[in-house]
């Protein structure tokens, strides 16, 4: 699959949506929209950023805690690696197109705390329990 070719309009509006309910404190929604996210994300491919065949780690946090950027489709993917650029991390970087699940192994890291959608733009966390 090309880059070109992945697009998740369906994904962002689940995002907007968790946001939305968020702010009217609607705990109920939220737990539908992630039950969505979580069925999307099992027969969806996303564009995740790697370096040397390994994911990109951002920490965040403390204790050595770290999320992973990925991006739901070319544009945003562009304008993350703008911003990887304007804050000087984006050497060595390329990216693959796969399922959330192929990095199965973060999952079990307590350090792993979440995928970053899009950096520059939504930055919404999926945490592992949405995985």
């Amino acid at each position: 699959m090309k880059l070109e070719e992945i697009n998740n309009p369906e994904f962002k509006n689940l995002i907007n949506l968790a946001y939305m309910q968020g702010e009217n404190n609607n705990q109920e929604a939220i737990l539908k929209i992630e039950e969505d996210m979580k069925e999307y994300i099992k027969e969806n491919q996303f564009i995740i950023s790697t370096e040397d065949d390994k994911p990109v780690k951002i920490p965040y946090g403390n204790d050595d805690e770290y999320i992973v950027p990925v991006f739901t489709d070319h544009r945003e993917y562009t304008l993350g690696m703008q911003y990887f650029s304007l804050n000087v991390m984006d050497e060595n970087k390329d990216y693959i197109i796969e399922k959330l699940d192929y990095f199965k192994k973060l999952e079990d890291d307590p350090k792993f705390l979440g995928y970053l959608v899009n950096i520059s733009s939504v930055s919404y966390i999926l945490n592992v329990s949405l995985l």
